[in-house]
C-alpha cells in the first residue's frame, strides 16, 4: 500500500471516529431527561393531575424527556431554584427574578394577560386613600405570594412612613371574607381573582390602591439546557396553546394564551423589591 493511500485511509478513519463521537453525543443529548419543577400551588397529587398531561404532550411533540418535580413546601422550591437544580421551572414573577439572580434562568413563555393586585375595603369603610391606611390592619394571602409582596412593597414605597399590621389569611377567599366581615380594614388580592367571586361580594368592596400591571408566571429554563432544547420547548408550548386541545390542557395553569417571555421587558422591573428579605426566602 502506498504512503499516500495509507494517509488517506488514516484521514477517513479519523473522520469516521469524529462523526461517531458526534452521533453519540447527540444521542446522549436526545436521551437526556430534564427536570421540570413547578411552584407549589396545591398538594402534589393535585399538581400532578394538572401538569402530567401537559408534560406528556410536550414530550410527544418534542421527543424530549421530562421529569416533573412537585413540592410540599414553598421554601423547598425556593431553595431549589436559587441553587439552579431544576432544568425547567414554572415560578411566580418574583421567584423568576430571584432565580435569574441566583442561577441565570431564562424565561421562555408566559400567558399574554398582564396581572395587577388591588387593595380593597368595604363600601362603607371610612378609608378613602392610601393615607388612611396608616396603622390599619391589612389582610394578605401569605408572605411568599406575589400579591402580598408586591402590594406591601408599593405601600412601603409610598413615601409617607406608612405603617400597617399584616394579617395572613392563607387564600384569596379568606382575604375577601376578612374584609367583608370587618375583621380587617383592607385586603390585597389579584384583580382577576376578585372577578371570579360572586357579584354580591364584589358589590360590597371598593378599590383604594393598585400595583402596576406585570407579566404573570413564566416557564423558564436553566442556561445549561442546550439552546436547541430550549427553543424546541418554547415552540412546542406556543404551538400547543394555539390549539383547542392545548387551551383546555393549559387553562388550569392560566397558560392558555401563551406568548414569548422576555426577562428584561417582563420581569426586571421587579428587581427593585427586596424579594428575599420580604419572603424569608428558603425558610
Amino acid at each position: 500500500m502506498s504512503r499516500i493511500t495509507n494517509y488517506v485511509l488514516q484521514i477517513w478513519a479519523a473522520l469516521f471516529m469524529l462523526v461517531g463521537a458526534s452521533f453519540q453525543a447527540a444521542t446522549a443529548a436526545d436521551a437526556a431527561v430534564y427536570t421540570f419543577a413547578v411552584i407549589p400551588g396545591a398538594p402534589p397529587a393535585v399538581m400532578s393531575k394538572m401538569w402530567t398531561p401537559v408534560i406528556e404532550r410536550l414530550t410527544k411533540d418534542t421527543g424530549i424527556g421530562f421529569r416533573l418535580k412537585f413540592f410540599d413546601q414553598m421554601a423547598e422550591f425556593e431553595r431549589e431554584i436559587w441553587s439552579g437544580t431544576p432544568d425547567f421551572i414554572y415560578a411566580s414573577p418574583i421567584q423568576t427574578v430571584v432565580a435569574r439572580q441566583g442561577a441565570h434562568y431564562i424565561p421562555l413563555v408566559r400567558d399574554s394577560k398582564l396581572a395587577d393586585i388591588k387593595l380593597y375595603v368595604r363600601q362603607d369603610s371610612p378609608i378613602r386613600s392610601i393615607d388612611d391606611l396608616d396603622k390599619k390592619q391589612i389582610s394578605f394571602v401569605g408572605n411568599k405570594n406575589i400579591c402580598s409582596v408586591y402590594m406591601q412593597h408599593e405601600l412601603r414605597s409610598y413615601g409617607k412612613n406608612l405603617t400597617f399590621m399584616q394579617n395572613y389569611a392563607g387564600s384569596t377567599k379568606n382575604v375577601i371574607l376578612n374584609v367583608l366581615m370587618g375583621k380587617v380594614d383592607a385586603g390585597a388580592v389579584f384583580a382577576s381573582e376578585l372577578e371570579r367571586e360572586p357579584a354580591e361580594s364584589r358589590a360590597q368592596l371598593r378599590e383604594v390602591a393598585s400595583t402596576p400591571k406585570f407579566a404573570p408566571h413564566p416557564i423558564s429554563a436553566h442556561p445549561r439546557v442546550p439552546v436547541q432544547v430550549r427553543d424546541a420547548v418554547k415552540k412546542a408550548m406556543l404551538k400547543l396553546a394555539a390549539t383547542t386541545e392545548g387551551e383546555e390542557l393549559l387553562r388550569p395553569m392560566r397558560l392558555d394564551d401563551l406568548v414569548e417571555a422576555d426577562y428584561n421587558k417582563d420581569y426586571s422591573a421587579l428587581e427593585k423589591i427586596d424579594i428575599k428579605g420580604m419572603t424569608n426566602w428558603g425558610q
